[in-house]
């Protein structure tokens, strides 16, 4: 007997019955070197100041500034030179009155030195500096914990770990970081259409490109992701497939078989899998075909096999529960309000959803979509950033009418 499970859904109602299903990632050490991209697992806290001492910004002179108070070209200021001292060395005196320490670019400010003097406005030789002008207390002198303080929230949990982000991290010690693991995919097709992207087409069949327009969207977003390659139009094969991939992944995607043609299966397998659909269709247009479940703990998103609404669910359903899992504190979007760059010749019954690009025109936000819309169109996808949205109940649009969009950050 079928269970029930609910039906035509909002997408935002999808997306929250998925998250209550599924949980994030646990976490694990990763090495600095191999951690870009990654999720920050752990509030990471400043043991240390950054930089850890004053340090000179210049190669100069570092010197109590009120020697040089009365300091003019008619009446310059010569102090004695008591020490050099480079890059990666203490000082070993103390500046005194009359004194002063050559000083190479970042290195410790000695004791009693308030202020530093770039080499190329003094004269000097290896005794003696001569000053032609004043300069304050403090000037060209990096403080300690100018970069970062000792005590400061420098990074909270579930941001992700930028070129940036990882150098604080080197300055502060850190050789290795926890992490939430990474997620790990598997891509399975249905069809008995397809063929591999490598076979010559014969009449009826078509190459199996949604596997990999998936698969690098996942991989861009920082999971695993493997191609368990292509599935015969047969509810036991599907099954079959579902079932191995469980055992090594944390999300199965497939595409084709989830509508309610004589040839869609994938509701069947999992039903034979006695899987818990939590789902079926989204009121959304491209995309309506979505099935969500869980089989063995693991999380099955069931996609079109039409490839433009097959991205549609990827990018706003997928996108979200992704990144819940990966631990991320954001979304792989923000909302904005942006202009139709074209006119948009069709009333909008339901919910409908428009690839494109940012443009920005004149300072303002504008959508430039393709002129080509429709379920099996995969083109308008191409160098995607950008997913309008036009509400149900939306007569045609004209160029320069305001939609939300959500942009791919």
């Amino acid at each position: 007997m079928m269970k029930e499970y609910p039906m035509r859904v909002e997408l935002e109602e999808a997306v929250q019955i998925i998250k209550e299903k599924v949980t994030v990632m646990n976490t694990e050490r990763v090495a600095l070197s191999e951690a870009r991209g990654r999720i920050l697992a752990r509030q990471i806290v400043a043991q240390e100041n950054v930089p850890p001492f004053d340090r000179s910004p210049y190669d100069g002179f570092a010197f109590r500034a009120e020697d040089l108070a009365q300091a003019s070209k008619e009446h310059p200021v010569t102090l004695r030179i008591i020490e050099e001292v480079p890059a990666g060395k203490a000082p070993e005196h103390s500046v005194g009155r009359g004194e002063a320490i050559k000083i190479l670019t970042g290195a410790p400010i000695p004791k009693g030195a308030d202020a530093v003097e770039r080499y190329e406005v003094t004269e000097f030789n290896e005794k003696e500096v001569t000053f032609f002008e004043p300069i304050k207390s403090g000037s060209n002198i990096c403080l300690a914990g100018e970069d970062v303080r000792q005590g400061e929230i420098l990074m909270e949990t579930g941001i992700k770990l930028d070129n940036a982000r990882l150098g604080l991290l080197a300055a502060l010690g850190y050789s290795e970081i926890s992490c939430y693991r990474r997620i790990r995919c598997v891509m399975i097709s249905t069809g008995s259409e397809l063929v591999p992207v490598d076979h010559p087409l014969a009449p009826g069949k078509i190459r199996n490109s949604s596997a990999y327009m998936i698969q690098a969207a996942l991989r861009e977003w920082g999971m695993e992701c493997d191609i368990y390659g292509i599935v015969s139009d047969n509810s036991n094969h599907i099954a079959g497939a579902i079932d191995v991939c469980s055992q090594n992944y944390d999300v199965i995607f497939t595409t084709g078989g989830v509508s309610v043609g004589d040839y869609d299966f994938l509701n069947q397998s999992l039903e034979e899998l006695d899987a818990e659909i939590l789902l079926w269709k989204v009121k959304m247009k491209p995309g309506m075909a979505f099935v969500a479940a869980m089989h063995k703990q693991k999380l099955v998103l069931g996609l079109s096999g039409n490839p433009s609404a097959a991205a549609a669910t990827l990018y706003l359903i997928g996108g979200a529960v992704l990144s819940y899992m990966s631990g991320k504190q954001e979304l792989p979007w923000e909302k904005i309000k942006v202009r139709m760059s074209h006119d948009f010749p069709k009333s909008s019954k339901g919910r409908r959803f428009i690839p494109g690009k940012l443009c920005v025109i004149n300072g303002e936000a504008y959508l430039d979509s393709s002129a080509v819309q429709g379920n099996g169109i995969l083109s308008s996808w191409h160098s995607c950033n950008l997913i309008g949205e036009i509400p149900g109940g939306t007569p045609p649009l004209k160029a320069g009418n305001v939609i939300e969009a959500y942009y791919f950050v």
